[in-house]
């Protein structure tokens, strides 16, 4: 659990008694130590079952941020340090050498995991304070402040990071600078409630964010899949196979053979990110990865990714399958009553319309008992948050968007679902990096930013789904159209049939057509009598009218089942604006040593709002779109 900090500086304290403050400052983090402790429910994520990390998140200032850390330091909390600029910048804030040392130690103590050196300046003072407060609160599960109550217009001040936590909708604690130290919570209304009532309040706030989401249902309707995903191990087949040629040879693309194959999710994840890293070492230092490594984030990202296209392609072989299946079963079923009058051939179409059928019904059936379409679209999710993770990471790494939910939408917020509780927990384990927000690391990221594996990547995956979701969508239109028109075409011809003898009538009037008729009959297999072979006319035309719109009506069902006209239009939009931002961040010369930190956080936190706007539309879509019931 990470505790942000923030509070008044010693000329702000001149009213306080310092040793109940510290008292009291002692009190509460004793409080969050012993309800993390009995928090149960949590072990699937951390490094430590059953021993909660604690973490104070402060920047380490003179008054009450130093005697928040040398309180948690003794209770063998973790302190980690955003730092408005480089430390020796920063150093001039203190006023005595024995207040430097202090911070010195601070620093370099072994309690001390991680110290983030922002790029701020004296020239922008006000901005520096305030970007290192909103590392904090990016940060923190339960903000911890000490502060006189006062609303001062001070840009990074201790009441403007309170009043951010209150738009954040962060918990916070609120212990009064001024003596006798009165303790406050801020319940979910956004007032101040004495600390004997507010405890109660904070432990239902912090247990809804620590805990997973209760492991029954999220709604009425809908399981949770927390314990399944926790549950997997390692596919060994691919069982979806069917999904990518299918795909491919519909959209005009190149063959795919199905291959039964699998990776391992975990490695392979490792391996597609390392490659990437490497490639960036100014944004990536050693200590960065060491962090990444010790947080599995690799195998994180690896495995969910790699269970999401799993399951999306069981789910998508599944219903392109018992489409077709049910078109084959149309085909049989006339079959069987065309070839009636031939005992030989009868019960055999008849077995295989059966079979079709009894297919569908059991793809159905594994379907949705393992619930491949849910996990695919919740695994998906949850991969998503995690491929974010990354790109997000060498700037510290920033908050996730929120995701902007309309009213009526609320009960499909992803807040409240255990793939965001399961992102938070992981981001909670990986915390803040070790760096030093110079120039090279800030260009090294704009460029991590903007490659195949972060922005650069999500605007070429757009561009390609796009053309690739145009391309299924135009081609199921056309071919819908064709076998229409095939079925009009075959059911018109079916009315000239029945004139056959006009047609007769006709034929035998050009010269020597009997004579021709007799040379061509003797030639032909004794059992392709002209009785025959004209029935077999007959029943190709009908089977034509029949079958046609069957097959058709099984495109459409691929067509909108698989959402490619709105996928189309989504990626398109995606693939604009994306591009557009991944111009801002590319350096230039005339950028590359212009754009501060902030600047740059706040580019990339556009990106990632419209990522998780788009993904949350695209969970929206599909959540509606479990396998269909045969019928």
């Amino acid at each position: 659990m990470n505790i942000g900090v923030t509070g008044h500086r010693p000329q702000d304290l001149t009213g306080a008694k310092l040793d109940t403050l510290r008292e009291r400052i002692r009190e509460v983090l004793e409080f969050l130590a012993v309800f993390a402790s009995n928090l149960t429910g949590v072990e699937t994520c951390y490094s430590n079952p059953g021993k909660p990390v604690l973490r104070v998140i402060s920047a380490l200032a003179e008054g009450a941020d130093r005697h928040v850390a040398q309180q948690a330091i003794d209770l063998n909390f973790e302190l980690q340090s955003p730092l408005p600029f480089d430390r020796t910048v920063y150093a001039n804030d203190f006023s005595s050498e024995g207040s430097k040392l202090e911070f010195n130690d601070l620093l370099h103590h072994r309690r001390t995991t991680a110290v983030l050196e922002l790029d701020g300046s004296r020239d922008r003072d006000a901005e520096s304070y305030q970007a290192a407060g909103r590392v904090i609160l990016g940060q923190s599960d339960v903000l911890l402040t000490v502060w006189n109550g006062e609303q001062r217009n001070k840009k990074g001040g201790t009441s403007d990071v309170v009043g951010e936590a209150k738009q954040r909708n962060l918990p916070t604690v609120w212990i009064n600078s001024e003596a006798p130290h009165d303790v406050y919570v801020r319940t979910s209304d956004s007032k101040w409630s004495p600390w004997a009532v507010g405890s109660a309040s904070l432990i239902i706030r912090l247990e809804a964010l620590l805990r997973p989401p209760d492991s029954s249902k999220v709604d009425e309707e809908t399981p949770t899949l927390a314990a399944e995903y926790f549950s997997e191990t390692q596919p060994v087949r691919d069982w979806g196979c069917l999904w990518p040629p299918f795909r491919n040879f519909a959209a005009g693309e190149s063959w795919t053979w199905p291959s039964l194959s699998l990776s391992n999710f975990g490695q392979s994840g490792r391996q597609k990110w390392q490659e990437v890293l490497q490639d960036y070492p100014a944004a990536f230092s050693k200590e960065t990865v060491e962090i990444v490594n010790a947080a599995s984030l690799f195998e994180h990202f690896g495995w969910a990714d790699g269970l999401a296209g799993y399951y999306g392609n069981l789910y998508r072989s599944a219903f392109v399958t018992n489409y077709m299946l049910g078109a084959l079963a149309v085909l049989f079923a006339f079959l069987h009553f065309a070839f009636k009058n031939y005992d030989a051939f009868d019960w055999v179409f008849t077995v295989i319309e059966l079979l079709a059928l009894g297919s569908i019904a059991l793809i159905y059936r594994y379907g949705r008992k393992g619930g491949w379409h849910e996990r695919w679209v919740d695994y998906r999710l949850l991969a998503e948050y995690l491929r974010q993770m990354f790109f997000l990471t060498p700037l510290g790494p920033g908050e996730l968007s929120s995701p902007h939910i309309p009213a009526h939408m609320a009960a499909g917020d992803p807040k409240t679902t255990w793939m965001y509780w399961h992102y938070r927990a992981v981001r909670r384990d990986f915390g803040m990096i070790r760096a030093k927000f110079t120039a090279a690391h800030l260009k090294s990221a704009r460029l991590f930013i903007t490659s195949e594996r972060g922005i650069g990547g999500q605007v070429e995956y757009h561009e390609n789904n796009s053309q690739r979701s145009e391309a299924l969508d135009n081609r199921f239109v056309r071919w819908a159209k064709d076998l229409f028109y095939l079925a009009v075409a075959a059911a018109a011809l079916s009315l000239v049939i029945p004139h056959s003898e006009k047609i007769a009538h006709w034929l035998n009037a050009i010269p020597h057509s009997e004579k021709i008729a007799h040379w061509l009959w003797l030639r032909l297999p004794a059992w392709l009598n002209p009785s025959r072979l004209a029935g077999g006319v007959i029943a190709l035309i009908a089977g034509v009218a029949t079958v046609s719109p069957a097959v058709g009506a099984a495109l459409a069902g691929i067509r909108s089942q698989g959402e490619f006209e709105r996928v189309k239009k989504r990626s398109k939009a995606m693939h604009h604006w994306l591009a557009q931002i991944s111009k801002r961040l590319a350096p230039t010369p005339d950028t590359e040593a212009s754009m501060s930190s902030a600047a740059l956080s706040a580019i990339v936190a556009e990106a990632g709002q419209l990522m998780v706007d788009e993904l949350l539309d695209w969970r929206i879509v599909f959540k509606d779109r479990p396998l269909p019931e045969p019928e």
